[in-house]
């Protein structure tokens, strides 16, 4: 009984791990490795009840256990290290922080007077949607939100391909990511120098969807790091760092704010967020470019009506100087462990 047990557990917490090491990817495994923080749990369990079996048993579990467990411990936080030396004059006069606010609205249903009600109380300057309907863009004209947030950037549509950008900065449009499965629209902000901004939304990897997920996440990348400069990264992007197109975004030179925080909570879950038990995976996130930003804080917030919890991260950035100064250092470290 207890070896059967054993087993059971065993192969429960080994999908995931596959999944989220990419031996193999399929429409099956690809969203099991979102699950791999569940499957950490797993799979302590089963090292647990081999030991009642065989302590040598045991001892073979623990080896996958000890790396699912390393990768969900929070990551170790990153020292900021802005472009500009902290306390000069230039530094201090020159920071501008943004405090940028994304939720994805399940089709037009999160409450638009709680959305609003979290623009006012957090403070948010930008606010990103995704499965924005036209609907859903009169509720919240009608609730206020273009007298606090004046600039933006839409393309409302019915079901879940709709997507949005409130500022109460300046925006100018940018040309979209292309090819992609839903509108990722770009747009640069003026915070006194122009940052670019992409509001992501990437096919789902469920119900044959693996393929444009993949190809959805690749093309982002290639436009980020064909894109000069600061940049902003937010929306519902269908992978945690347990999925490998997610970490190569990381990689190139971009942190999660839940991550890289000064103030963050932990582990900082989004999906889902309607269930009578707590959100098991973070598949929404704020990315932005290492160079010139320290992360303030990052928090997830509660929306009625919707799926996903909202991410809220408080970001100061600082301009990158031009060639010809002093090179500036990476401002947030990469993740304390192996990816």
């Amino acid at each position: 009984m207890v070896v059967a047990l054993t087993l059971i557990l065993t192969a429960a917490f080994l999908l995931p791990l596959i999944g989220r090491l990419e031996l193999r990817s399929s429409q099956v495994l690809t969203p099991l490795a979102s699950f791999a923080p569940l499957a950490a749990l797993v799979a302590v369990a089963a090292t647990l009840v081999a030991l009642a079996a065989a302590w040598w048993l045991a001892v073979i579990l623990a080896v996958p256990t000890v790396f699912l467990v390393g990768w969900q411990l929070p990551h170790r936080r990153p020292k900021p290290r802005p472009a500009r030396e902290p306390g000069s004059s230039s530094a201090e006069s020159q920071a501008v922080t943004v405090r940028f606010l994304t939720l994805n609205a399940l089709v037009g249903r999160a409450d638009p007077a709680v959305i609003f009600g979290h623009v006012q109380e957090l403070q948010a300057d930008v606010l990103a949607i995704e499965e924005l309907t036209p609907e859903l863009v009169a509720s919240l004209t009608d609730a206020g939100l273009p007298e606090r947030l004046p600039y933006s950037c839409l393309d409302p549509r019915p079901g879940h391909t709709g997507i949005g950008l409130w500022s109460s900065r300046p925006l100018t449009p940018l040309p979209p990511v292309p090819g992609v499965w839903n509108p990722m629209p770009r747009a640069e902000l003026d915070v006194g120098w122009p940052v670019t901004i992409t509001v992501v939304h990437p096919q789902a990897p469920l119900r044959g969807g693996q393929p444009g997920w993949q190809l959805d996440l690749g093309r982002l990348l290639a436009a980020l790091t064909g894109t000069a400069g600061q940049q902003l990264v937010a929306g519902d992007f269908n992978a945690s760092r347990d999925h490998g197109p997610f970490r190569r975004l990381l990689a190139a030179q971009f942190a999660d704010c839940a991550d890289a925080a000064e103030h963050r909570p932990w582990p900082g879950f989004t999906w889902p967020a309607n269930r009578r038990y707590p959100p098991l995976i973070r598949l929404d996130h704020i990315l932005v470019s290492r160079l010139g930003a320290i992360v303030r804080e990052a928090r997830t917030v509660a929306v009625p009506g919707t799926d996903h919890r909202g991410v809220l991260a408080v970001i100061e950035l600082q301009p990158i100087p031009s060639e010809g100064q002093a090179a500036p250092r990476d401002s947030v470290s990469s993740a304390g462990h192996a990816e």
